[in-house]
């Protein structure tokens, strides 16, 4: 479209979506942008379906204030995460409430990628105003393709991006489940730009997901938070030293954590260290943080709480899904439902 400034409509999606701005003004502010130009980039998602313009409520006694919401019902999304046994998934509308959610089984010798296509299949057969997929793995990912998945060998070094955008003609992200984790803790959290971590022991391996000042850390080669690697011992790494944990934590798993959260307080610094809630228990996070304090002093130990961890990391597939959704085209954004 004439005039049509591609980028600045990703960032009037985004604001409308993500910073709850409202009005041409708010808008104009933040985007640093004149008010004709926002105006016309609103005028283009109204006529495309994507925005509702509304008369304000409240009025100083001139002409009431427009403001401008994104339409919920403009699109559906579908996030879906890989467990070993099960793919567990979510349809939400376009500002993120949750429609349906469920979970099915796989068989563990049954390789990964053939069942979440037919489960994708299904579900957009039910549902065809799902137009975007958001798809959260236990493993090292870079643009979309699988390279370190020591638990899913049949992903290992799959493509999972291109497969499922050739196969369903859609837009997809790929994204690490930790990194997916964080981010939903994130955005729940009223205390943003701030540094945290979330660590999963898991029953994928262990991993973790890094927030600096509000930004995730994948690192050079999108190796960052698989501690699973990380050495601790003369002949035990950290995933070594936790792999025959039980449901009450013994003294070596409480060590390994310990000098784990050591060395994120002394290389990262993060104000919380977010646990999994099922995993571990109040009384489990004091012994952490009272180990701790043998290798580094308490002032600089992170905050140790707990969290849902399925529920955060749902949240993050959300979240990146959506953030995919403001990237797209205008023409990319609905899928014929025949």
């Amino acid at each position: 479209m004439a005039g049509m400034n591609t980028d600045l409509l990703t960032l009037v999606r985004q604001a409308l979506l993500f910073e709850r701005l409202h009005t041409i003004p708010e808008l104009s502010r933040t985007l640093s942008t004149s008010f004709p130009t926002i105006k016309k980039h609103l005028d283009i998602l109204i006529e495309h379906g994507e925005v509702d313009e509304q008369d304000s409520d409240v009025s100083s006694g001139g002409r009431p204030a427009k403001r401008y919401r994104y339409r919920a019902d403009h699109t559906h999304g579908l996030a879906l995460y890989l467990e070993l046994d099960a793919i567990g998934y979510r349809i939400f509308d376009a500002v993120g409430t949750l429609l349906t959610n469920g979970t099915v089984s796989v068989p563990r010798q049954q390789p990964h990628v053939p069942a979440l296509v037919r489960l994708i299949h299904r579900l957009l057969a039910q549902d065809p105003r799902i137009t975007f997929l958001s798809i959260g793995v236990a493993a090292s990912v870079e643009d979309g393709k699988v390279f370190f998945a020591p638990d899913y060998p049949s992903l290992q070094q799959v493509d999972l991006k291109q497969t499922l955008e050739s196969e369903f003609r859609l837009p997809v992200v790929i994204e690490n489940d930790m990194n997916a984790a964080v981010v939903g803790f994130h955005e729940a959290d009223q205390n943003r730009q701030q540094s945290l971590i979330y660590l999963y022991l898991g029953k994928n391996g262990p991993g973790s997901g890094i927030l600096i000042n509000g930004q995730l850390v994948r690192g050079s080669s999108h190796f960052a938070g698989e501690i699973s690697v990380v050495p601790q011992y003369d002949k035990m790494t950290f995933g070594q030293a936790i792999a025959k944990r039980r449901a009450t934590l013994d003294a070596q798993t409480i060590d390994a954590i310990s000098r784990l959260t050591a060395t994120f307080a002394a290389t990262l610094n993060p104000r919380l260290l977010i646990f999994n809630g099922e995993e571990l228990t109040e009384h489990d996070l004091e012994q952490i943080r009272f180990k701790t304090t043998e290798y580094i002093p308490e002032a600089h130990i992170p905050l140790l709480i707990r969290s849902n961890w399925e529920t955060d990391y749902l949240n993050g597939l959300t979240r990146i899904g959506l953030q995919l959704l403001t990237e797209q085209p205008l023409s990319a954004n609905r899928r014929s439902s025949s």
